[in-house]
């Protein structure tokens, strides 16, 4: 039986790549549920620090999750 990295790399992706778009992909959604922190979108993806999510955050969108929050008119948490 192949392994999922040999699949994988048949077809031309890696599995950080795969991650990291589904974390993308979340991210924007969790930023939409007013309900949820910072803290809290951090750690459901996996983040053990806020501060390390809002660094993936800005390299993948070029904005912070604070900011891109407020584009969208969610109040959300303000904590930093």
């Amino acid at each position: 039986m192949r392994t999922l990295q040999t699949n994988l790399s048949e077809s031309g992706l890696k599995f950080s790549d795969i991650l990291e778009k589904q974390r993308i992909d979340l991210a924007r959604s969790y930023l939409k549920q007013e309900q949820l922190s910072l803290d809290d979108i951090a750690v459901n993806l996996g983040y053990s620090e806020q501060s390390s999510f809002g660094r993936a955050f800005k390299r993948w969108t070029g904005t912070t999750p604070m900011l891109y929050r407020r584009s969208l008119g969610v109040a959300g948490d303000t904590s930093a």
